[in-house]
């Protein structure tokens, strides 16, 4: 895992980004897809994004770049701002397996739950393990 920490002490920020080995899949250009509008790193875009074709299709497909990329604000209370390129879930049949696919593409950001009054107000169910 390769990862960039980009700092910008004036406003007292934080960017951090991590990106992962691709992800090996079939590609099929009959299927629905979002547009991306990063550009690769080289760039210095943030978030990155690298896409090209494969064989048998039109389309470019993504398969590399940011995974995961956040701006945290270090003050009185942290706040911080994150996106995370499909969604947190690895399990198809979750509605957190693509949930934020479309604020990726779109450059947009969660609010990041760090404190507890703010996980208890957003949580959906716990797990307490051997219960």
């Amino acid at each position: 895992m390769d990862s960039e920490i980009g700092r910008c002490l004036g406003a007292k920020l934080i960017v951090i980004s991590v990106t992962t080995v691709p992800i090996v899949q079939q590609f099929d250009d009959s299927k629905p897809s979002l547009p991306v509008a990063f550009a690769s790193a080289r760039w210095g875009s943030l978030a990155s994004f690298g896409s090209r074709s494969y064989p048998g299709t039109n389309r470019l497909y993504g398969t590399s770049g940011n995974s995961f990329v956040a701006a945290v604000e270090f003050g009185e209370t942290v706040r911080a701002k994150a996106v995370t390129v499909g969604g947190l879930s690895n399990d198809p049949a979750s509605p957190h397996f693509d949930d934020q696919a479309a604020l990726y593409t779109e450059g947009r950001f969660r609010d990041v739950l760090f404190y507890p009054e703010q996980i208890e107000a957003n949580l959906e169910r716990e797990y307490h393990p051997g219960e």
